[in-house]
């Protein structure tokens, strides 16, 4: 008996040593499951504002909105201030957000103002050709418009007794005095005013008795268009140039032109608020609007008067002897004007509102609208000349706080 008693107590003392060992070993779980999830709960995590589902472990951009993610906080540790004094504030006015921020930089940048415009003829190498002595044209080689012209190419055959008159004197003094070359100079420089070619002259060393006939040569190169075409006011089309077999011409009486594609005149349209900025000779970029690695290197030659519109044109000339860019064809340009010192901050953080402009200026936990000043602008940034200085801390994406149900009102 008293053996199974001995034997009792000891298996009763070995069941409370495993019981105080299984509840200790679940205390020391309990305590490591707790100091995992104050770890767990320590570490920061960013969310999006406008889309919860967006988390992430390090600060950031949204990949939908592109708003700046904010650190995630419990409801219970949510320390901002809950009073209404912002929140019924208008939208117009103020707005609770959490965006990046950017301050305005002071720095010199350089002034590249963009332009637009259009193809045109350059007047300064369209040639009129005239008729040099009267007649009646017997048969013509040039009739349509755009027909290309060599130079020397022969242009029409005229029937002409007034040539014939001078062509014959000059005859009878080489048959009357044929050593006396001083005697016929005179009528030679004539000859050469009248446009006769030196074939054309030495055939007249040779003949007994000239014609009435004398075929006419082209002094220029280019593309064929009528007597009346103005570069200013059209562009030339297709049909006839008017020189038709069979017409009768007098001394002078223009014929048709000729026009060289190969150069070219620019012109660009500039925004007249940027007029200021522009000067003789300065380097423009005119880029293809139909090939934009076709790009042409010029200068400013002309700079048209303000008109009091919203635009002010700069004409520029440029040679293409590619003869790629056709007059009316659209291009693009950038005209370099130099370097500028002021305050700048990006184009993304200003909103246009027509007349005036404005930023979001960060006050506190919120964001307030202010009217700013601007002047011009480089690429991406935009001039500052009033409003905020180099401490303010602006929205940089100034849209994304706007509320497009109402207008902003500016302090």
């Amino acid at each position: 008996m008293k053996k199974y008693n001995t034997i009792t107590g000891i298996s009763i003392f070995l069941l409370l040593l495993f019981i105080l060992a299984a509840v200790a070993c679940s205390r020391h779980r309990r305590i490591e499951s707790q100091q995992e999830q104050t770890a767990l709960s320590k570490k920061k995590q960013y969310v999006c504002s406008m889309h919860p589902q967006v988390i992430r472990d390090e600060p950031g951009d949204c990949p939908i909105c592109g708003m700046f993610l904010i650190e995630k906080i419990d409801q219970d540790k949510n320390s901002f201030d809950t009073s209404l004094t912002d929140i019924v504030r208008s939208v117009n006015e103020s707005v609770m957000a959490s965006v990046k921020t950017v301050t305005p930089e002071q720095a010199a940048l350089p002034l590249v103002i963009e332009a637009f415009g259009i193809i045109n003829y350059d007047p300064r190498k369209i040639k009129t050709i005239s008729a040099r002595f009267g007649g009646l044209i017997e048969r013509s080689f040039v009739k349509y418009q755009f027909q290309h012209v060599n130079k020397g190419q022969k242009i029409y055959e005229i029937y002409s007794p007034d040539i014939y008159t001078a062509k014959w004197n000059y005859v009878k003094l080489l048959q009357a005095y044929p050593d006396r070359d001083d005697y016929t100079r005179e009528a030679l420089e004539w000859f050469n005013i009248l446009g006769l070619s030196k074939g054309q002259i030495d055939s007249l060393k040779r003949t007994v008795k000239p014609d009435y006939h004398l075929a006419v040569y082209s002094y220029a190169e280019g593309y064929a268009v009528p007597g009346d075409f103005d570069p200013e006011a059209s562009i030339a089309g297709t049909g006839s140039i008017g020189l038709n077999d069979g017409i009768t011409v007098e001394t002078g009486t223009p014929l048709f032109k000729l026009i060289d594609v190969r150069s070219l005149r620019v012109d660009l349209k500039v925004k007249t608020e940027d007029g200021s900025l522009l000067r003789k000779g300065q380097k423009v970029i005119i880029t293809d609007a139909a090939n934009s690695g076709r790009q042409f290197v010029a200068a400013i030659d002309q700079i048209e008067p303000l008109n009091g519109g919203i635009f002010q044109t700069v004409k520029v000339y440029i040679t293409d002897n590619e003869r790629l860019l056709l007059p009316g064809r659209k291009i693009k340009a950038q005209i370099m004007a130099g370097t500028r010192e002021g305050l700048w901050v990006p184009v993304s953080a200003v909103v246009d509102l027509g007349q005036r402009r404005s930023v979001f200026v960060m006050d506190g936990n919120k964001f307030v609208a202010m009217e700013i000043g601007t002047g011009v602008r480089s690429e991406d940034k935009i001039e500052i000349l009033s409003g905020i200085d180099q401490n303010s801390r602006i929205a940089e994406k100034a849209l994304l706080l706007i509320d497009s149900d109402g207008f902003i009102t500016t302090n």
